[in-house]
Parts: structure tokens; sequence; C-alpha cells
């Protein structure tokens, strides 16, 4: 379906779908859809919300390009992305969180990525927020060592120690709340593993496709405005979902050298974080909600270490 269009020696643009995710979240899933259809331009064909099976949507004047695919039940994030691309007809697919609204135009840039690099599988955007903070839609592969000792612990080191214990990887994962890809791409590494219930599914994306020959990049040329929590779910099931996706993904991938030398470093380190958030517990006044939370989600995060993040 898909179709090169020269416009200009100096412009070229390629027909492209879109496919957004909504749950409970209709109000700023109407706000992307907005932008999209702006900043698409006439290559955009089609726009594809996934609803996962949330309230009824609200009655918009909306474009014909726009289609609404509602799932019986709540098929979760990882399964409604591929019931999505089970659906877009086009080659090259941009695909957005409900709340990841682009501020530039999209066609023209991810035209040129993917026509001037066939191996170019995925194309990943610039996020802003309130703070107007640019930051890449990306990061580098995965590291167990990171995940062990925790991030901020890692972020502390100096960067030769870091490089030194583990060199990171020569290619990029993607966010999957605003990048491009290539369908065909999608389609080679068997899509999004629906093991991964929500997070890490798009590092695992990103990793499969490096294993399979494709390129990762990050283009400055395409900024979206995501806030991110725009599905509602509470910050201890969002840790908790963290640690499960992650050791998933390690593991699935090989690399996790030592495991049970790394259960017990990641015990050891729960419980210390434990420690420290007990200790400031009994020191507080207010005992606020969210330090209770917080000691009851190491509290599980310990439990669930034994049987390898799993509930």
């Amino acid at each position: 379906m898909t179709q090169l269009i020269i416009h200009s020696p100096n412009s070229v643009f390629m027909n492209f779908g879109v496919l957004i995710t909504n749950y409970q979240a209709w109000p700023v899933t109407a706000e992307t859809i907005k932008a999209v259809l702006e900043f698409g331009g006439d290559a955009l064909t089609e726009v594809l919300i996934v609803d996962d099976c949330s309230d009824a949507p609200p009655t918009w004047p909306i474009d014909s390009r726009v289609k609404i695919h509602r799932n019986a039940t709540n098929q979760g994030y990882v399964r409604s992305v591929n019931i999505g691309m089970a659906q877009i007809r086009e080659e090259l697919v941009v695909m957005l969180d409900c709340d990841a609204r682009p501020l530039t135009p999209i066609a023209a840039v991810i035209a040129k990525a993917f026509s001037e690099d066939a191996k170019l599988g995925a194309l990943g955007f610039i996020q802003t927020d309130d703070s107007k903070t640019l930051r890449p839609s990306g990061e580098p592969g995965p590291a167990a060592v990171e995940f062990v000792i925790g991030p901020a612990f890692w972020s502390r080191l100096p960067q030769r120690l870091r490089d030194f214990i583990s060199p990171p990887a020569s290619y990029l994962c993607l966010h999957s709340c605003c990048f491009a890809f290539r369908k065909s791409a999608f389609e080679e590494v068997n899509g999004f593993d629906e093991s991964f219930d929500f997070l890490d599914a798009d590092m695992d994306f990103s990793v499969c496709l490096n294993r399979a020959g494709w390129k990762t990049a990050v283009t400055p040329e395409i900024i979206c405005f995501h806030l991110g929590g725009g599905s509602p779910q509470s910050t201890t099931t969002r840790v908790l979902r963290l640690h499960r996706n992650r050791w998933q993904l390690l593991r699935k991938h090989g690399l996790v050298r030592h495991e049970a030398l790394s259960r017990l470093l990641l015990t050891i380190r729960h419980m210390v974080e434990l420690t420290v958030l007990s200790l400031l517990w009994l020191t507080s006044r207010s005992k606020a909600p969210e330090l209770v939370a917080k000691i009851q989600c190491r509290r599980e995060l310990i439990r669930r270490v034994s049987n390898n993040y799993q509930e």
C-alpha cells in the first residue's frame, strides 16, 4: 500500500499510518488525534485507535481516516498493539501513547529516514513535557548490572567505571510512547511479545530488531509532548510490573550470567531499601501514605525475588 510521492527535489513523502492505544483516557486521546491530523499531512492515510474495553468514546467530528477498534474485553497494552498492527495497512507506522501528541510535522522526517536506510527498523522521537526538557524516546540496551544494583546508584558511578563493568550496548532500545517502524520489521520479529504485560515490551522489541539485523535510531526532528501516566495505575503497581518485566527481559535475552548471585544481590538491595524506608517512617511525623506504599512495595519485591518476580 505504501506509495512514494516526490513533491520536490528535496522532499520525499511516503504514506504512513498511526496507531494509538487508549484505556480510559478519551480526553487526552482526542488531543493526540487532533495533533496527528494537524502534523500528519497528506501522507497520513489511516489513524487507528485501539481502545482496550474502556468506557464508550465521546462523539467527535472525526476525520474519515480515523477508525476506532474497541476490544470486547480488556486485553492489555501489548496485546492491543498486536491487534492494531494486524489491521494497519501501511508499511510505515507511527505508534503513539494516547497522551503523546506530536508538536512538529511527521511525514517528511520519517519518509527521509526510512527511505535512506533500508535496514532502519524503528525510529524514536524526542519527548518533552511541561518542564520543556527534551529527551530521546530511547535508551541504551538493558544491562543486568544496572538492574541489580539499581538505576539510582548506577547513575552515580563514574562513566568510565560503568563502561568497564558493563560496556554499553551498540544499539538503542526505543520507547513505544512515540516512535515509528516498518511493519515488515514488526512482523519479522513476531510483533510485541505478549508475555510482557506492559513495561519493557518495547525494549524487548528493540532487542529483537537488533538481533534480526535491523537498526534503531532517534531523530531530533520530531518532538512529542508526553507527560506519561495517560492510563491509570498506581505507583506501586507500576514498580512491581517494572521489576518483573525487566527481569524477564534480561533472562529472555541471556543477559543474566549469574542468576543465583543476581537474585541474592537483588534481595540485599530491596532489604536495604526497606530498612531505609522503615527508618524514615519511624522518624516521620506525617506517616505519609506514599511512604507506607513504598514500604509495602519493597516487602512484596523481596517476596517476589525468590520466585523470579512472579506474583
